[in-house]
């Protein structure tokens, strides 16, 4: 009776060292099929963030050619302006400028 009892034990022993060592391959699939997972995720989120950043990228340069595009054509409107005015228009709105910075000036000329 001693015997089949420890053949027993044994047998049980064997079956829950099986079933442990079946559990810890199905546990370590899980965890590599986890980390496969998570880093297919992370390689998509860096490409979308890498096409978000290009995207704002090419708005803000966009933004900045168009506000310099405006800029040069008010200067060019202001020189056209400019270029329209007499030299005795120029002269009189010259004098009236350094009479604003130096009132002394504008008398003493």
């Amino acid at each position: 009776m001693e015997q089949s009892t420890l053949q027993e034990i044994l047998a049980v022993e064997r079956e829950i060292r099986e079933r442990f060592d079946a559990e810890r391959e199905k546990a370590g699939q899980w965890l590599e099929d986890a980390r496969r997972e998570i880093e297919a995720a992370h390689r998509s989120e860096i490409a979308r963030l890498k096409e978000v950043t290009a995207q704002a990228d090419a708005a803000t340069q966009q933004r900045a050619r168009d506000k310099a595009g405006e800029i040069l054509r008010q200067a060019q409107d202001a020189i056209t302006a400019v270029n329209g005015l007499s030299d005795e228009v120029l002269r009189r709105r010259i004098a009236q400028c350094i009479a604003a910075i130096n009132p002394g000036a504008a008398s003493a000329g």
